[in-house]
C-alpha cells in the first residue's frame, strides 16, 4: 500500500508533461458516437431526380434533411476531416456537400499560401536590418 505522505499519497505523481493523443478517424466508417448510426445512408448522398418537376426542391429538403442531422453530431468535425482527407467526390459529411468542401480546401490553400508569403516576407525584411 502506499503510505500517506504529507503531501499525499507517496508514488502517486503524476507526469509532467500531459502526452497529447490524437484523434483519428476509424477506417472501419462510422465514427463512434456518430449522430448519423442508424440513419439510411443513401438520406447523405441525395439525388436529383429529372423527370419530377419539383425535383430541385425535393434534392434541397434532402440535403438539409442531411445537415440537420450532421448539425448536432459531436463528431462532425472528425467526419469533415476524414471526407477531406479522402477527396470525397459526393455525399455530404461533416455537413458539408461535395462543393462545400472543394471550397473549404480551395480557402484553406490559399490561406495557407498568403500566410507562407507573409512569413516569407517577414524573414526577407528581418535579414535585411
Amino acid at each position: 500500500m502506499a503510505r500517506i505522505h504529507r503531501r499525499g499519497l507517496r508514488g502517486t505523481r503524476r507526469p509532467h508533461i500531459a502526452a497529447a493523443t490524437p484523434i483519428t478517424a476509424p477506417t472501419s466508417g462510422l465514427l463512434p458516437g456518430a449522430a448519423c448510426k442508424g440513419v439510411d445512408p443513401d438520406l447523405f448522398f441525395p439525388e436529383v431526380d429529372p423527370d419530377a418537376p419539383e425535383g430541385e426542391c425535393a434534392f434541397e429538403f434532402a440535403v438539409r434533411r442531411a445537415k440537420m442531422v450532421c448539425a448536432g453530431c459531436p463528431v462532425r468535425l472528425l467526419c469533415l476531416d476524414g471526407a477531406l482527407k479522402r477527396c470525397e467526390p459526393a455525399g455530404i459529411f461533416g455537413g458539408l456537400d461535395a462543393d462545400e468542401r472543394r471550397q473549404l480546401k480551395e480557402q484553406t490553400a490559399r490561406e495557407a499560401r498568403r500566410l507562407h508569403r507573409g512569413q516569407a516576407a517577414e524573414a526577407g525584411l528581418g535579414g535585411a536590418a
